[in-house]
Formats: C-alpha cells, sequence, structure tokens
C-alpha cells in the first residue's frame, strides 16, 4: 500500500510536522547552538524521533525531509537491511514515495557514478536522498565502496566533495538522518561532522547514547537532558496501538523443557494460524521465528523442524553466520544439503518476504532492520542479556499486517515461546511485560506449569440486525469553506516571508578561554527553505485532524491553492509563520463550526458475528482469569462474551435482565460513531455496548471517572440530532458513584449509587440511581 499524506495517521503527521518545524526554526529561540570546543565552529543541531518499532519512522522520516527544501539527505543506518528496504520504498512507485516532492532523487552511495557526485555537489535546488550504512564512511574500511568514498581523485575525494572541502562547494544544506540510532558512538558522530551537516536527524525509541552529550547545549548534566528533551518529538507508544499498527495482545510462554518440545508447541501455534489466516487473509501465510544466541542452536532448530515436525526445508531460511563452520558439530545422521543458507546468500529481508519463506532462524543477523508484519510465532532460545535485548527482540513482531485489526483477537496477538530454564526468567519476563504494557500492549505471561490458552472461537450471531450508519461532513457550501482559509491570511509583505538568512560564526580560544574577534565571521547562507502557505496550513491541519484532509489531500475545493493569498511562498521561522501557527487555533475553531454529522444512505452495519479470545484462559492472573472467562447471555445478539472487566460484567447482566436485544461492540472493528470535533485527538467512538429500546438505539459506555470529562465533551455532543435516521441513536455513559454536572464537568459527590450520563434536549445531564438495575431499566 503506497502511503499518502490522505492516509497517514494523525500521529505521524503531527511527529512529522513538529520535526519540520524544529529544524527550520534551529538556530533561533528555543533552541540554541554549540561551538565545537576545538575549532569553535558551530556543531551540527542533534533533534531525535523517539518512536516505537512499527510506528512508521521511516514514513514521519520522509514526510519530514521532504518538507525541508533544496537539500542533501545522508540517511544511514548500522545495518544495510534498513538501507535496502529504504531504497526500495522512497524510489519512485515505492510505498514512501509519494511523501517526497516528485523529482526527488533516491540513490544508494555505493553506486554513484562520478557524474552522479557532480550533480550532487554542484546541484543548487531539488531534494537528493544518499543512503548508506556507517560502516561505508570509516577510512579504515577495505570495502569497495568503502576505498571508493575516499580515494583521491584530482586532489579531492568523494568524502571532500560532500563535506564542501575541496574545488567544489556544496551548493545545499546537509542533513544526517541517522535511522535505528541506537548503539551509535561519539567516534561515529564526529566522522559525520567533517561533512559539516546541518543537523542530525536520529530516529530511535532507544536512550541516546552519552557520548553524544557534546553535540547538546547546556555545562551540566541536567541541561543537556533538558535540551535533549526540548529537542525530541516522542510518539506516545498508545496511540500507535490504538490506532492499529501494532498487535495489541502478546503471549510470553515459559516452556522449559526440552528445545525439540518447545519448538514443537510453537510451530503448533503457527499451524493454527495459519490456518486462522486462510480464510482471514488467503493469500497470506504466518511467520514462525526461531530466534537463537548461537548457529549450533539454529542448525538443531532446523533438525527439530524437518526431521521430527516435517516442515518443507524449502520454506525455512537459515540466516545465521559461520553455518559451514559449524556443520562439523552437528548430527551427522542429517541431510545438511537441503539447507537453505540465506546468509551466506546475502538475502535481504525483501528476498525473505518474496521467496515466500515460512520459517526463519535468526540471531543478530536480523534483529535489527528485519521487520515482519505477518510473523505472529517466535521460539527464542537461551535468556537475553537484558529486558532491552528481549524487548527488542521482541519488537521485530509487532507490526500488524496492512496496519489493520482483524476480527479474530488471535490474528491480533503475537506469540514468544521461550526455552529458559534460568531462576532468572521469571524477574527478566515480569519486567518485561511491565515495560510493555506502560506502552498499551496487554501482556499475557504463561508460566510452564499453566494450561495453554485456547484458541480463539467465533460465536455466531442469532440474527441479522443492522444499524445506519453516520457519517462525517463538513457541509455542501465549499465556498464557505474556503474563506474560512482566505479570510484568515493577510497579504503579507515580503519582509514577513522570510527568515532571517545569515549565521554568526563566534571562534573561542580555548588557551585564553575567551572569544577571538578577529576569527568572527558571518555566514550568510542561500535562503531558507519556503512552503506555499496552502500547503503549510494542510499539513498543520492534517496534524491536527487528518479528517480535514481525508479526501483528496483537502477538504476544501481544489481552486483554494490558486488564490493569491494561499500562494504566497513563506520561509520556516518567518514572522508570517509565526502568525499563520497564532491562527490556527481560530481556524479549528471556525472548521468545527461547520463539522457536522450525517446519515449516510447508502450503507449500514450489519452486527457480525463476536470473536471469543482466549476463551476461559486458565492464569494465575485473577484480573486476567475474569477477563477471559466466557459468560452466557440469554437476550444478547450472541449467546457468550468474553474479554469484559468487572465493571462491563456487572452491565452486561443488566442489559440482559430487560429481555431486550443488545450486544458487546467490539473496539476497532466493531460499530463506530464520528467523533463530531476535529482536534480532539481521536475520530471515531466504539461503545462498549448497544442496546436496542423501544424508541432509540442506545450507544452505551461503561466510563471510569479519570476519562469522564475528555469523554463527554467529544463522545456525548449531539449524535442523537442527526436527521433522517430511520433509528435514533443516543450516547449514555455509566459510571459508578454519584456524580454531578458542573458547567458540564462531572465532579464524584460519592461513592454511593450509580450514574447515568447523557445528553438531553436541554444539554447534558446527569441521572443517580441506587442500583445498576435501576439505571438500565431508565432506558428501555
Amino acid at each position: 500500500m503506497q502511503l499518502t499524506r490522505d492516509n497517514l495517521k494523525a500521529f505521524q503527521l503531527k511527529a512529522s510536522g513538529a520535526l519540520t518545524q524544529m529544524l527550520s526554526t534551529f538556530p533561533a529561540p528555543p533552541f540554541r547552538r554549540v561551538f565545537d570546543r576545538n575549532t569553535g565552529e558551530v556543531s551540527p543541531f542533534l533533534c531525535r524521533l523517539k518512536a516505537i518499532t512499527g510506528s512508521g519512522k521511516t514514513p514521519m522520516l520522509a514526510l519530514t525531509t521532504g518538507g525541508l527544501g533544496d537539500a542533501i539527505i545522508l540517511w544511514t543506518t548500522n545495518r544495510g537491511a534498513v538501507i535496502s528496504q529504504t531504497h526500495t520504498n522512497l524510489s519512485a512507485g515505492g510505498a514512501y514515495a509519494q511523501l517526497l516532492p516528485s523529482d526527488t532523487e533516491v540513490k544508494i552511495l555505493s553506486t554513484l557514478t562520478d557524474a552522479d557526485w557532480d550533480n550532487v555537489v554542484n546541484n543548487p535546488t531539488g531534494l537528493t536522498i544518499l543512503l548508506g550504512t556507517v560502516a561505508l564512511f570509516n577510512r579504515d574500511d577495505e570495502s569497495k565502496e568503502g576505498l571508493n568514498l575516499h580515494k583521491i581523485r584530482n586532489g579531492t575525494s568523494y568524502w571532500q566533495m560532500l563535506a564542501s572541502k575541496g574545488p567544489d562547494l556544496r551548493q545545499r544544506d546537509l542533513y544526517v538522518v541517522y535511522d535505528e540510532a541506537h548503539g551509535t558512538t561519539n567516534a561515529q558522530f564526529n566522522l559525520l561532522t567533517e561533512l559539516s551537516p546541518r543537523a542530525f536527524i536520529l530516529a530511535s525509541a532507544s536512550p541516546l547514547n552519552a557520548d553524544l552529550q557534546s553535540l547538546l547545549p547546556g555545562d551540566t548534566i541536567e541541561e543537556k537532558e533538558a535540551a535533549l528533551e526540548l529537542q525530541t518529538v516522542k510518539v506516545d507508544t498508545k496511540e500507535v496501538v490504538k490506532e492499529g499498527l501494532l498487535k495489541t495482545r502478546l503471549y510470553l510462554v515459559d516452556c522449559n523443557t526440552t528445545r525439540s518440545y518447545a519448538v514443537r508447541e510453537s510451530n503448533d501455534k503457527w499451524i493454527e494460524l495459519r490456518k486462522k489466516l486462510n480464510k482471514a487473509a488467503p493469500n497470506e501465510s504466518p511467520v514462525w521465528c526461531g530466534v537463537v544466541n548461537s548457529t549450533l542452536s539454529g542448525l538443531e532448530v532446523w533438525e527439530t523442524l524437518t526431521q521430527e515436525l516435517h516442515v518443507d526445508p524449502t520454506r525455512i531460511a537459515v540466516h545465521l553466520s559461520g553455518i559451514d563452520k559449524n556443520l562439523a558439530e552437528a548430527n551427522p545422521n542429517v541431510n545438511w544439503n537441503l539447507l537453505i543458507d540465506t546468509h551466506k546468500q546475502k538475502k535481504s529481508p525483501e528476498n525473505l518476504r518474496a521467496e515466500g519463506y515460512t520459517h526463519i532462524i535468526w540471531n543478530l543477523s536480523l534483529r535489527e532492520g528485519w521487520d515482519e508484519p505477518w510473523a505472529y510465532v517466535a521460539y527464542l532460545d537461551g535468556v537475553g542479556k537484558s529486558t532491552t535485548d528481549i524487548s527488542q527482540k521482541i519488537g521485530r513482531f509487532l507490526r500488524q499486517p496492512n496496519a489493520t485489526p482483524f476480527q479474530d483477537g488471535d490474528l491480533n496477538s503475537a506469540y514468544f515461546y521461550f526455552n529458559v530454564p534460568d531462576e532468572d526468567f521469571a524477574s527478566l519476563i515480569e519486567d518485561t511485560q511491565s515495560e510493555l504494557e506502560q506502552e498499551g500492549y496487554e501482556v499475557i505471561t504463561v508460566s510452564s506449569s499453566s494450561t495453554r490458552p485456547k484458541s480463539s472461537r467465533e460465536v455466531p450471531v442469532k440474527k441479522t440486525v443492522t444499524i445506519p450508519i453516520v457519517a462525517e461532513s463538513f457541509g455542501e457550501d465549499i465556498d464557505r469553506l474556503d474563506r474560512i482559509l482566505t479570510n484568515a491570511v493577510p497579504h503579507f509583505h515580503d519582509e514577513a516571508l522570510k527568515a532571517p538568512g545569515k549565521i554568526q560564526t563566534r571562534v573561542i580560544d580555548m588557551k585564553r578561554n575567551r572569544e577571538d574577534g578577529k576569527l568572527q565571521k558571518v555566514e550568510h547562507r542561500p535562503e531558507n527553505a519556503d512552503i506555499k502557505v496552502w500547503r503549510y496550513l494542510q499539513d498543520r491541519l492534517s496534524a491536527i485532524d487528518n479528517r480535514v484532509a481525508q479526501k483528496n489531500n483537502w477538504a476544501f475545493s481544489p481552486f483554494v491553492k490558486d488564490n493569491p493569498k494561499l500562494k504566497q511562498k513563506l520561509q520556516f521561522g518567518s514572522e508570517a509563520m509565526i502568525q499563520l501557527s497564532e491562527r490556527l487555533t481560530t481556524i479549528q475553531q471556525k472548521l468545527n463550526d461547520e463539522f457536522r454529522l450525517e446519515y449516510e444512505a447508502d450503507e449500514e452495519y450489519e452486527v457480525p458475528s463476536f470473536t471469543l479470545v482466549s476463551p476461559d484462559f486458565k492464569t494465575d492472573d485473577a484480573v486476567k482469569r475474569e477477563r477471559y472467562k466466557v459468560r452466557k447471555y440469554k437476550n444478547a445478539l450472541h449467546a457468550e462474551y468474553n474479554g469484559l472487566n468487572t465493571f462491563e460484567v456487572l452491565v452486561a447482566e443488566a442489559l440482559d435482565k430487560l429481555g431486550l436485544n443488545w450486544c458487546r461492540n467490539p473496539s476497532r472493528t466493531g460499530y463506530g460513531i464520528p467523533i463530531p470535533e476535529i482536534g480532539a485527538g481521536t475520530s471515531t467512538f466504539y461503545p462498549d455496548f448497544l442496546l436496542w429500546a423501544k424508541k432509540c438505539l442506545w450507544a452505551i459506555d461503561p466510563k471510569g471517572g479519570h476519562i469522564l470529562t475528555d469523554a463527554m465533551r467529544t463522545k456525548l455532543l449531539g449524535v442523537s440530532g442527526v436527521d433522517g435516521m430511520p433509528v435514533k441513536i443516543r450516547v449514555a455513559f455509566i459510571s459508578s458513584g454519584t456524580w454531578i454536572l458542573k458547567d458540564n464537568r462531572p465532579t464524584k459527590n460519592s461513592d454511593d449509587g450509580f450514574t447515568l450520563m447523557l445528553n438531553e434536549n436541554v444539554g447534558f445531564r446527569a441521572r443517580t440511581f441506587a442500583s445498576l438495575n435501576e439505571l438500565v431499566g431508565s432506558l428501555k
């Protein structure tokens, strides 16, 4: 699937916009310059995108670099696999190509010709992305590519040309993008600093290497930490999980048995999931992975798969180094000629996917730079060095196929089988579980003595029931929408459209510990990158709520871009941009005045079967045991449900006593109601329960007090006022305790009773009841 601004997630647009703004603002406040202690030159600006694997760091970085104007981007990483993936995705026709300007050049450093280098250095316009591993830049790198980069030609080298040192001065700013930046060293950055980049853009979820603190402003550790915080764009993992980009449930299974049995158990789960995928995605197959700590262990895993479990050896990729050396210690009675050594064949992750391998055995050779959404099951041989080590391995499996959840919860989960007879296993897994749950995952730990979770199963719906669809709209008056933009944008004076274009360099004489005024210089840079007003507004509004740009990248008329005021070009950091940024709130308010819900007459939602996930799961965790307990209901549209928390169980029991049709509504895959407010942080409300009353359909959500305020503001607005609906839909929140409303904000008065909150004709109302049965009974 090709990504565009139209289908990027809101958090991706927001993060990319923040990075672009940060890079374009430096060195203006609030960002401070750092001067090299030896030369007095300005050090590169260091900023960071902190986001979990699977959040879409590469498309976020692509969108960011696409907004930097005329520039050279040196895109680098420790892993060659990342380079090949990135080249495929960024090049014309690739998954992320449409996030870049149409004339962007994307090239792999090792393939550049003399003519290419001449064009890169001397071309003053356009965006050029150069891809290469850090190893390429080392002067002692003896590879053909490394020697080629530093070889002297006519008194200069490609490296010196890129650094703008020599007869040919680089005509564009250079930015260094460091993908998968954990593990970087000060030496590597010192080498890249020789290129005089304007900025380093790091992408990683891991802590910053302490060696890089020299690139941060501040004299103390506390000051540098504060600077890093300011120069970091964080993506909340919970947002990524909520949007369906990642698998939501992780099973950590402690086998504590023989390797052969553990491999068998994990392969049985793979077989089970393959059958499920044959129905949900017939053209796809799940991937099983054996993650080992040594090549010999990997050979023994291959032996188990082929000799005991009869897995076709042509479908197993063995991606381990030194296989030939280790075969001398392997079982001589096995036909090792059938083994496929994809590491020796230098297969890329794209190759492994394209060639249809269903089982992959790997170690560190694939831990970084390989992410396979269809990887569902992992056998992990031996304990990791740390919680971080296990988390990084688990991170390879977290992407959700097509970034879209399945109705079957088993296909939104990943399964990890640990064969670790180690006394530290329990605490290690506990730490890992705590870390992952804080990031929004549901983690289920299965001890060696526990009954294994049952496969999910579908509960058929008792009868066909349909619900009218509620859609969102900005109305039919497109001219009115256009005027919201044009009225907010003035005709700017030329100077207001420009940002300061000079950089003053101060040189500090370290011997005398004072500034050397003679060496002070002012560097007049080319004009800063600019952007058209309409494009700037589009980017910022999309980051607020991507529904503003849901159709053809623009909710306004295609002609508004031609308005002279919106065709103005402004530079990042200019007075004009500051003014527009301040006016965004007014634009958002006026758009919200036009935003409305409508009846979608051409579509309807049909209540599907319900999927029980891990039914009646036996675990020592009492909370999870109750959540996965299967409960039977008489009047529900499905005979059974599970996955309910304690309060939801009470609400379900009260609903079932009414004798009316009702059902549990799954999150993300069930019936959704658009949030009638842009910028609310989420676009769709999925109520926990649906109740068919005599006069309306109730969308019911049991809510905790800590989220009532936000929920009321965004979800209780006038859904019931949508014209033309064949059935009226009303939203109601049920909360434990007695709550009162002050200025439409709920305040808890006591722990007694229960409160129903809903929107009446005269506004929000809170009704209190002595019992939950009495409250639910009032909805009939």
